[in-house]
């Protein structure tokens, strides 16, 4: 079996990012899920990220099999009700999605094995990241990946509240 490498997204993977972000926005619905029910992610923050090196494409033989990107800091986080775990020497993860063929193939732990790397190599004493409440499927991995709930925060895109969780590294 091909393992799993992780890389900046290429402006040629553009289409089957398309298609991952499009596929997981319907499972999340079809699970009453209202994340990502709106424009976001959308065609034009899929170009955006991708031209700025902030969109990692996850590849197993060369297929992109999952997206995700990363931030080096989220406004949104600034005004969290709660209390994060560190003082925020931070990576953000976003976007994450996983293409159907590929669930269940170990693709999403794959992704943040690569973004505590990441923030190790960065200087980073942490990652964060944010989902819906009722993002069962994604909280129950945060958690078994060691991150903290923290509190709420509230999205500048108007897309509601958001659970805020941390990793320490």
């Amino acid at each position: 079996m091909q393992t799993f490498t992780c890389s900046p997204a290429r402006a040629d993977d553009a289409e089957r990012i398309l298609y991952i972000i499009s596929s997981a926005r319907a499972r999340l619905a079809a699970h009453g899920i209202p994340q990502w029910q709106g424009e976001y992610p959308s065609a034009a923050f899929v170009a955006e990220k991708t031209a700025a090196g902030r969109m990692y494409a996850v590849r197993r033989g060369g297929e992109v099999a999952a997206v995700f990107t990363v931030e080096e800091y989220e406004p949104d986080y600034a005004a969290i009700r709660g209390a994060w775990l560190t003082a925020g020497n931070y990576l953000a993860v976003h976007a994450v999605a996983v293409a159907p063929e590929f669930l269940g193939s170990g693709c999403a732990k794959f992704i943040f094995r690569n973004a505590f790397d990441m923030a190790r190599e960065r200087g980073r004493g942490s990652v964060r990241i944010d989902t819906h409440e009722l993002n069962a499927p994604m909280r129950g991995l945060l958690r078994s990946l060691g991150f903290e709930y923290c509190g709420m925060v509230t999205l500048s895109s108007g897309d509601g509240d958001r659970m805020a969780f941390e990793r320490t590294l």
